[in-house]
């Protein structure tokens, strides 16, 4: 697999498919390189002193660096050479740059029709936004998310990690798969486009259908969810949990928990919809049972009932104790640097996934160019 793209959403596609198996090669800016690199803090060094940027560590584990100057004759020839036994290529340049380059879909295609060719983009190859940078900020806002995810009338909450990126390598990457998959049957590569917005419409599925079959904008919900009651962050005396009820049986649960059955007889509570119709006094009440509890009392109760619910933790406090409740941390490296970050979230039975460090900036430049001169082992 060539791989042209940078920052977030191209590389961790790229990194999914290079934990399942594939060869990647990062084809990087000519002294430059991702501008991942610089991503920081925090940095960790290696055993020479070298900087390390943690957030490009953590999307571009399993893969070699090549450093080519595409702006060149000779670099554009290298990446089209490569680009011809590849099985897939993957760029996320501003769209019609690849081309101009030499090595957009049509140019690569024409030489190795089996090429899957994946292109991402912040807003699509075309129409009036389809030039602008995509990054994901602007499309947390303009999809609606940041709006959202507020609390009502309160200010606009981003989400805490690139949310857009990451749910756009997961489409590419689905997509990449399902075009392999076809070229076994046909033997015929695919272009396929993706880009940060339309990937951010599609996973706010229920806010989207909401206006798109009732036109109804999607409220403005904070922590809680628009269609089940209760469902949301809750104080107690000592802190913060989440707790949620979608269906009745888990309700009636949760009114024995919290010792308040007069709550199953109160008309306003009977059914979710009523719930939702009877909101803001439903939550009220719930936020003052909860004041009368520290959290560790009401997890304990709710846990009793088999109540979802969950403290709000910190995100060392959950990594610390995930491999005693089956999570998995990847531990990898060599002499020269060692790296830990999350394993891939799929396990196969029977197999054990194998992590290598991320590359130094054109780590593999020599050793890859030299393989130009015998392309019969393809990459």
């Amino acid at each position: 697999m060539l791989d042209f793209s940078r920052a977030v959403a191209g590389p961790y596609c790229t990194m999914m498919l290079g934990d399942l198996g594939a060869r990647v090669i990062k084809v990087e800016e000519t002294g430059r390189g991702d501008e991942t690199r610089e991503w920081g803090p925090p940095f960790v060094e290696d055993s020479s002193g070298r900087a390390w940027s943690t957030y490009f560590v953590s999307v571009n584990r399993n893969k070699e660096s090549i450093e080519l100057d595409l702006k060149s004759s000779e670099g554009r020839a290298a990446a089209r050479t490569l680009a011809h036994n590849a099985d897939v290529a993957m760029e996320n340049f501003r769209p019609g740059v690849a081309g101009r380059l030499g090595i957009g879909y049509d140019e690569l295609s024409a030489k190795n029709p089996g090429l899957v060719y994946c292109s991402i983009s912040g807003f699509g190859q075309s129409g009036p936004w389809h030039d602008r940078p995509g990054y994901d900020l602007m499309v947390q806002a303009l999809s609606g998310f940041m709006h959202t995810s507020a609390p009502p009338g309160g200010d606009p909450v981003k989400a805490a990690f690139p949310v857009a990126d990451v749910l756009t390598g997961l489409f590419a990457e689905q997509a990449i798969l399902a075009a392999l998959y076809e070229r076994e049957r046909t033997g015929k590569g695919r272009r396929i486009e993706v880009n940060l917005l339309q990937s951010m419409l599609a996973a706010m599925a229920p806010q989207t259908a909401a206006y798109l079959m009732k036109g109804e904008e999607p409220p403005q919900v904070g922590t809680a969810q628009p269609n089940i009651v209760p469902y949301q962050v809750f104080r107690c005396a000592d802190g913060a949990i989440v707790l949620g009820a979608p269906n009745e049986r888990l309700w009636q649960r949760l009114c024995r928990a919290l010792d308040k059955p007069h709550w199953l007889a109160d008309w306003r509570f009977e059914t979710n919809v009523r719930r939702n119709e009877n909101r803001e006094a439903l939550v009220a009440e719930i936020e003052t049972a909860l004041r009368e509890w520290t959290c560790a009392d009401a997890l304990a109760a709710l846990e009793r009932h088999e109540v979802p619910c969950a403290p709000v933790s910190k995100v060392g406090a959950i990594l610390d104790q995930l491999e005693e409740h089956g999570g998995r941390i990847a531990s990898f490296g060599d002499s020269e640097f060692t790296a830990t970050t999350m394993a891939h979230p799929a396990s196969f039975a029977g197999a054990a996934a194998r992590y290598r460090r991320p590359p130094m900036l054109g780590e593999h430049t020599r050793v890859i160019l030299d393989s130009l001169k015998d392309d019969s082992d393809g990459l």
